[in-house]
């Protein structure tokens, strides 16, 4: 018979993992957390960092569309 393994996902990351991950510096990663932007745990000093919180925070952030739109409307305004 066979079986189908999969393999188990990931649930958190340090911070080093999570700056890895999302190109987000390790220091804002931490502000983040500090802010409560960001959900993490702690394993003594280690920062453990929610993974579906930290999609979650990455989702939110303007894609470039959004981002070349709102320079624009700017750009009209001044």
């Amino acid at each position: 018979m066979s079986q189908d393994i999969t393999a188990p996902q990931q649930i958190s990351y340090n911070t080093r993992q999570a700056a890895e991950a999302t190109g987000i510096a390790e220091s804002t990663l931490r502000r983040l957390v500090r802010e409560g932007k960001v959900a993490a745990r702690y394993f003594g000093a280690t920062v453990l960092i929610d993974a579906e919180s930290l999609a979650q925070f990455y989702r939110s952030l303007p894609s470039e569309r959004q981002v070349e739109r709102e320079c624009a409307a700017n750009r009209r305004i001044a």
